[in-house]
C-alpha cells in the first residue's frame, strides 16, 4: 500500500496566501546591525549624530567592497542609510576627528560589546602590521615590515569573539614592539572583558624561543603551535609516537586528529645588557 495525498474536503481552500517583498543590501544590512546589538551599542556610546555617520560610512564600506570615501555622497543617492544628508568629504573628516579624540565613546562601544558575550566567553586575538605614509600617525615606527617596503609600520590587534564570530575591540600599536610586549599592553588596555588569566593561544607566527621565554618570565599562560622540524620539538613527537596511535589518543569527534600530553623541561636563554663603570657587558 502507497500513501496518497489526502483529499480535499468540501469547503476547503486549495491554496495559501503568500506576500512577496522586495529586499535589498541595505535591508540585510540594517537586519544585521539590530540582531547583533552593534546598532544599538554604536549609538548608546556617541553622539545621536555621529552614531548615524559611523552606522552608514560602516554600510558603505561593506555594501560597495571597501571602496574609497570620497564616493560615498553619490552612493548615498540610490541606497538610504541611516544618515539622512550627505556625507561630504567635510562630514566624515570632522567625524574621524572628534571619534578618534573620544576615548570614553571607543571604551563604552568595547565594553558594551564585551557585556553581550556571557560568561565563559572564547575570544580569538590577531595582530598585523600595516604599512603607512602618513607622518601624522603616534604609533608609526619603523619595525617589523612585512611587505618589505621599508615604511613606517602600525601593529593593529583585533579581539574577536569566537561564538559571534565578530570584533569586539581593537588596539593601535607601535610598529616596532615585540609581539609577546603588545599581547601584554593589549589585555591591559582592554580590562572592561574582566580577563584576569586568560590563556594565550597564538599559531606558529607567534613561536620563536624568545617569544616562550617573554610568555614564562611575565607569567602568562599560552598554548602555542610550533614547527615539528625544531630538534626539541621533533624528539618529543618521536618519543609519543607509539602512545598516539592508541586508541585513547584519538579525539572522540574526530577520528583523523589525536594528541597526548607530556612534560618537559627545557632550558632558555637571554642576552641582558649590563653597565657598570662605564663598561658596557652582555650577559647571557
Amino acid at each position: 500500500m502507497y500513501r496518497t495525498r489526502p483529499k480535499k474536503r468540501n469547503g476547503e481552500r486549495g491554496g495559501i496566501d503568500t506576500t512577496r517583498q522586495h529586499t535589498g543590501l541595505t535591508d540585510i544590512l540594517e537586519w544585521v546591525g539590530k540582531v547583533s546589538g552593534i546598532d544599538d551599542d554604536v549609538r548608546a556610546s556617541f553622539s545621536e549624530g555621529d552614531a548615524e555617520k559611523m552606522l552608514s560610512i560602516a554600510r558603505y564600506w561593506i555594501g560597495s567592497g571597501g571602496n574609497t570615501l570620497p564616493r560615498l555622497e553619490s552612493w548615498q543617492v540610490m541606497h538610504p542609510l541611516p544618515y539622512r544628508e550627505a556625507i561630504t568629504e567635510d562630514v566624515y573628516g570632522k567625524l574621524f576627528k572628534d571619534v578618534g579624540r573620544n576615548e570614553e565613546g571607543v571604551q563604552s562601544y568595547f565594553s558594551a560589546r564585551a557585556a553581550r558575550l556571557g560568561e565563559s566567553a572564547v575570544v580569538a586575538f590577531d595582530s598585523t602590521t600595516i604599512s603607512t605614509y602618513s607622518e601624522n600617525q603616534s604609533e608609526a615606527r619603523r619595525g617589523f615590515n612585512k611587505d618589505g617596503n621599508g615604511l613606517n609600520t602600525i601593529k593593529l590587534l583585533t579581539l574577536y569573539a569566537v561564538q559571534a564570530c565578530e570584533p569586539i575591540a581593537f588596539s593601535k600599536q607601535p610598529g616596532n614592539i615585540p609581539d609577546v610586549i603588545s599581547i601584554e599592553n593589549t589585555l591591559t588596555q582592554l580590562k572592561c572583558l574582566s580577563l584576569e588569566k586568560p590563556l594565550i593561544v597564538t599559531d606558529n607566527g607567534y613561536y620563536s624561543q624568545k617569544n616562550m621565554m617573554e610568555f614564562a618570565l611575565r607569567n602568562m599562560k599560552f598554548l602555542t603551535l610550533a614547527d615539528p622540524t625544531i630538534v626539541w620539538v621533533r624528539e618529543t613527537i618521536d618519543e609519543l609516537r607509539t602512545t598516539i596511535a592508541g586508541m585513547a589518543s584519538t579525539c572522540p569527534f574526530d577520528p583523523t586528529i589525536c594528541g597526548a600530553t607530556v612534560r618537559r623541561m627545557h632550558q632558555f636563554s637571554r642576552m641582558r645588557r649590563r653597565s657598570r663603570n662605564g663598561t658596557v657587558a652582555w650577559l647571557c
